[in-house]
């Protein structure tokens, strides 16, 4: 049975891992469009048409690749302060606790998102200079939330269930 559960969260890493890789690719666009298009705009005075809004969405949906890895190393910020005398197993627990609240705000932001998306497809909302439509962006930033979600509620799990 364990290992079957270990297997089954190498490959939820995986998966974050990949995401995270994906959204590590997105920064790296982001920088170089940004590069580009400032030496264009500096050496021949043309930009390019929609940076802001290429690199608005990179770096958005950059975040959400991101955190699902975030979430299965156990890496966002905590504030230990008060809790660094306690037992392993006590403080394992707190933490476990306050990853069931990311988890809720992220299956929250999901549901926005994905809400969000709908209602951007209903009304054919588009970006302004590049006149793209915008709910796929909403739809993938929802998706990468909930498979953050789920990651951060699996993290959860182990830690209050007393596994690392």
């Amino acid at each position: 049975m364990e290992k079957v559960e270990h297997a089954r969260v190498g490959r939820v890493e995986r998966l974050a891992g990949l995401m995270a890789i994906a959204g590590g690719i997105l920064i790296c666009f982001a920088a170089v469009l940004v590069t580009i298009s400032v030496a264009g705009r500096r050496l021949f005075n043309k930009p390019i048409p929609g940076d802001y809004e290429m690199v608005e969405i990179s770096v958005g949906v950059a975040v959400f690749a991101l955190l699902a890895y975030t979430a299965a190393k156990s890496g966002h910020i905590a504030v230990d302060t008060f809790t660094l005398k306690l037992r392993p197993r006590v403080n394992a627990v707190i933490d476990g606790f306050w990853d069931l609240v990311l988890a809720a705000f992220l299956g929250f932001f999901s549901w926005g998102l994905f809400a969000g998306g709908l209602n951007a497809r209903a009304y054919g909302e588009t970006l302004i200079q590049l006149a793209w439509p915008i709910w796929p962006v909403y739809i993938a930033c929802s998706l990468l939330a909930a498979l953050a979600c789920l990651v951060t509620l699996a993290v959860a799990l182990r830690k209050i269930g007393g596994r690392p």
